[in-house]
């Protein structure tokens, strides 16, 4: 086993980048974690948007009504009615939204005449699509009571909508998980997604850098060399990159239910666990492809920086993928850590667990799979010919 000792000790010059990334990128993500799990997700709460209101038309009721109807949604701020004044208000952002009534609004829009508000908004503001849709929620509701009660006046009209906003309706969530359940696997999906990262960091860092030592020419030379069979040292460098590889990913796993606040063994952690074993195989291959294909450790370095940011950032590791564009999830998905991300996020939206909903999920296992056989593959043929070169 002289191949399999002199592996560890290669690996012992790369130990202290493997425990800084350990260390540092596992502070991380648990931070990360954990204020996710903190932030108040099931509470919902209308965030008031500062407008100011110039109303060219005359004081009444309907008026009146309407801006009573809007209160639930902004904050009004008095400003002056000149074109000056509008801009600094919106230029150094004391309102977002001016909202415009023209003369002879109430009049038109009573009498079924098309109306429009003008409106002065900070350019690039979500914000200001809520009161758009709280006026039009308004207006929209006034000419159904204009069209079919037709000899409601402007205090009816109000009245009646006051009336029916002030209903309120009970929803119920009906799950089969319990909270502990969700809060927990909330907390998984969000530490084995960061995972892959670091997965992918230290495992070329480590691996790629022994595999280059053990594939210089000159190594290569003395091995054809000497009575070792190239068979025997191929086993016995496997043999190590397991050891080492499940070894470090056990001490994730470990880590990982330890510090989750909401410490839980559920078999939806089973199937996280399950997913990060099929994902090192294929970070594992991948290292072994660089480590045998790159010249030097320094190149190492640079490629595991490259490479594990960049599958990472591109596949939704950092940022889910729902919020990347069709063509990054396009081309994401040549990708392995993209199947990874989505088998968590398929784990984490399935609540009852049976092979029926778990369909997909062992389908993205799979296709990590494929990504490892044929990075493997390709790895060999790579080898292959650099002995012939030998």
């Amino acid at each position: 086993m002289q191949v399999f000792r002199t592996y560890f000790k290669l690996l012992k010059s790369q130990l202290l980048s493997i425990i800084i990334y350990a260390v540092v990128f596992l502070t991380i993500t648990i931070a990360i974690s954990v204020a996710i799990i903190g932030s108040d997700e099931g509470s919902f709460q209308i965030k008031e948007v500062p407008i100011a209101v110039m109303n060219r038309d005359r004081e009444n009721a309907f008026i009146q009504g309407m801006l009573e109807y809007l209160d639930q949604y902004v904050d009004y701020y008095d400003i002056e009615d000149s074109e000056e004044a509008r801009k600094d208000a919106l230029f150094f952002r004391r309102v977002l939204y001016i909202m415009i009534i023209p003369e002879g609004f109430t009049q038109d829009f009573l009498a079924g005449k098309e109306v429009k508000i003008q409106k002065e908004t900070v350019p690039d503001v979500a914000e200001v699509v809520s009161v758009d849709n709280a006026i039009d929620n308004y207006l929209n509701k006034a000419s159904v009571y204009l069209k079919y009660v037709p000899d409601a006046n402007a205090e009816d009209i109000n009245e009646y909508i006051l009336d029916q906003l002030s209903k309120d309706t009970e929803v119920t969530f009906v799950t089969t998980q319990s909270k502990k359940d969700i809060n927990a696997n909330e907390f998984n999906r969000n530490y084995y997604n960061y995972l892959a990262y670091v997965l992918l960091a230290v495992l070329i860092t480590g691996v790629s850098s022994v595999m280059v030592s053990f594939h210089n020419v000159d190594i290569r030379r003395r091995q054809n060399a000497s009575p070792l069979s190239v068979r025997s040292m191929n086993l016995q460098l496997i043999f190590a990159n397991f050891m080492f590889v499940i070894v470090y990913l056990a001490v994730f796993l470990v880590a990982g239910y330890i510090v989750n606040p909401f410490r839980y063994f559920n078999r939806h952690l089973l199937l996280y666990v399950l997913n990060a074993v099929v994902f090192t195989i294929t970070a594992l291959s991948i290292s072994y492809l660089v480590g045998i294909t790159v010249k030097n450790k320094n190149a190492v370095s640079a490629l595991s920086t490259v490479l594990s940011l960049s599958l990472s950032f591109l596949s939704g590791v950092f940022v889910d993928q729902q919020f990347l564009g069709k063509a990054v999830q396009k081309a994401a998905s040549f990708m392995p850590t993209y199947w990874y991300v989505r088998a968590n996020n398929e784990i984490n939206a399935v609540s009852n667990l049976n092979l029926k909903n778990l369909s997909n999920v062992f389908l993205y296992y799979a296709i990590e799979l494929g990504f490892a056989v044929v990075i493997f593959a390709i790895a060999m043929v790579v080898s292959k010919r650099k002995q012939q070169i030998a």
